[in-house]
């Protein structure tokens, strides 16, 4: 089974200048008379988009303007909208196309999230902080009277992940050996406390940040998917869980294994969960295909279920799905107690979630665009307050620009996600509105527009580039990315995107290009979306600076993403 992503997109609409007055006239006379205006809508756009490119002629490189229309000849991008901004390292345009107009971004979202991380944090040497904490006595018995809570701080990297980033190909579907080696740690500290009785709940508290688990703009049928995994200040393995079914002759009896259901058959699937706390039921029945015969799995979660359906064949050798954990919260707690019981501390109450709702009732867009100070803090380590509670155990994650590498080279949206609330949280207003989505956004833009990125250029919904309301003109990465060069953190924040051919998200491109090696760039992909904006090394052997955007075009064509390699290749000969 293809995991498609089925959203609707909107290409934007074309300027229209000076045309759009009479256009409208026309398109009224056309209406009256019972005649389309679609045709004529089309014709307006390309007019309007060839006069904007012929008045900026001027002062573009030549050769490489006639090489870039080259490669949008092709009739196979008939369909797609392109938008394109190339600059020199110190900004002069050598090729702009629709450079102004605004696009969906898909990831090349995460550019403005990690580059604010870098500019407004100590990433160096900032942590996160994950404490276990109590507000009640522990007596000579080791029995502590009192609810046990985990407090979140939005680390990313409790999970099985190896920092720092290795470079290999992304999503080949591993499943890390210890995903909860973090827990297991903390579990372990409790023991060693003396602790031997807990008198309470085991409570898994992510209120440092609100509880805004998806983006605005977000397609419901990602969210069961593990790249579309909820955000929560308290995330263990990415928040996500791996379901296997695998043939019983393939188990060889390993005890991680769990049967949810009696078996059907000799050849029904055997069952297993990494990790392995109980948290979803599996319903329905699974077979599995011949040897060399073709698969066709199902699977699917309603949203706000625990039970996920599955049907159809399985690959001979079996079948795996990453799938996303609604409440990531309730799910630590639930992993915690379960180790806490494994070392044998009795835990009389249940495992459950704390959150902190958003009380908000201003418009996201006037609360987004207003101002404000942006004044680095001194900290050192990310950690939710105490309130009054006695740590027990703790966990120091590494340091946060490990961490953004992961984002950038891998696309990480949940890591993108945590970044952009971490940013709110420090940064943003504090109160009750502290660690929301749109303190996060408003410390973006902030950045943005004291960088020189036009207020009208972008505007954005979440930090990862799910949404498909996000939207940002080329022009913007130009000008953000030719800043960056400039600053102290440039250098660090260009290294943590993918590199042509080699890694990342880019490690099965430019695999026999001259640019293999020598291009930085972070991907962005959506159904009709395609993007690639960084850097790379011309002939010459200058830097160039570009952003590559394209809309609208046919689902599941690949031609798209041939042309911005294509046009990569073109302004490196040009250069």
């Amino acid at each position: 089974m293809q995991y498609t992503r089925v959203m609707t997109r909107v290409a934007p609409r074309p300027a229209i200048g000076k045309y759009f007055s009479y256009f409208l006239i026309v398109a009224a006379c056309l209406g009256l008379c019972g005649i389309g205006v679609s045709a004529l809508s089309q014709a307006v756009a390309r007019t309007s988009a060839a006069h904007k490119s012929t008045a900026k002629n001027g002062g573009q490189d030549a050769k490489l303007a006639a090489r870039i229309r080259a490669v949008l000849a092709d009739p196979a991008l008939g369909h797609a909208h392109f938008g394109i901004s190339v600059t020199r390292l110190d900004g002069q345009p050598l090729f702009a196309l629709n450079e102004g107009e605004l696009f969906i971004p898909a990831s090349n979202a995460k550019l403005p999230t990690t580059a604010a991380a870098f500019a407004l944090l100590p990433v160096d040497r900032l942590t996160w902080t994950t404490n276990l904490v109590t507000g009640g006595m522990v007596d000579s018995n080791g029995q502590l009277h009192g609810d046990l809570i985990l407090l979140g701080s939005g680390d990313p990297t409790m999970s099985g992940r190896a920092y720092p980033y290795r470079s290999k190909p992304e999503n080949t579907g591993a499943v890390p050996s210890k995903p909860l080696a973090a827990l297991e740690d903390l579990a372990d500290q409790i023991v060693r406390a003396g602790i031997r009785r807990v008198d309470g709940d085991v409570v898994g508290d992510d209120t440092f940040f609100v509880d805004e688990p998806y983006g605005s703009g977000w397609s419901w049928d990602d969210l069961q998917w593990n790249y579309g995994a909820p955000v929560s200040a308290l995330t263990v393995n990415d928040n996500t869980v791996a379901l296997r079914l695998s043939p019983p002759q393939l188990e060889n009896g390993v005890a991680s294994v769990q049967s949810a259901q009696p078996a059907q058959s000799p050849a029904a699937p055997v069952v297993s969960w990494v990790p392995e706390t109980p948290f979803y039921t599996l319903q329905g029945s699974m077979t599995f295909a011949a040897k060399g015969a073709k698969a066709e799995p199902g699977l699917d979660r309603a949203l706000g279920s625990r039970v996920i359906r599955v049907w159809g064949t399985a690959p001979a050798e079996g079948f795996h799905a990453g799938l996303a954990i609604d409440d990531p919260a309730e799910y630590a707690a639930r992993s915690l107690m379960a180790m806490l019981t494994a070392r044998g501390v009795t835990v009389t109450g249940t495992a459950r979630p704390r959150h902190r709702y958003s009380t908000a009732t201003a418009d996201y867009g006037d609360e987004q665009s207003e101002p404000v100070t942006l004044a680095p803090p001194s900290l050192v380590t990310i950690a939710a307050p105490l309130e009054g509670h006695r740590v027990l155990a703790s966990h120091v994650s590494v340091p946060m620009a490990e961490d953004l590498v992961v984002t950038n080279k891998a696309s990480q949206n949940l890591h993108a996600e945590l970044t952009l609330r971490v940013l709110g949280r420090m940064l943003g207003a504090q109160g009750e509105n502290a660690g929301s989505t749109v303190e996060g956004a408003r410390v973006v833009r902030q950045f943005l527009r004291d960088a020189g990125v036009a207020s009208e250029d972008f505007f954005f919904y979440d930090g990862s580039g799910m949404s498909a309301n996000d939207l940002i003109a080329p022009r913007a990465y130009t000008t953000l990315l030719t800043y960056a060069a400039k600053q102290p953190w440039g250098v660090e924040w260009k290294a943590t995107f993918p590199l042509a051919g080699v890694d990342g998200t880019l490690s099965g491109r430019f695999k026999a290009s001259p640019l293999k090696g020598k291009l930085f760039a972070k991907t962005g992909t959506l159904n009709e979306v395609n993007a690639l904006s960084g850097y790379l090394t011309a002939q010459s052997g200058k830097t160039i600076v570009f952003s590559i955007m394209v809309n609208g075009h046919l689902p599941g064509s690949e031609a798209e993403t041939h042309a911005i390699d294509h046009i990569c290749e073109a302004i490196a000969a040009a250069e």
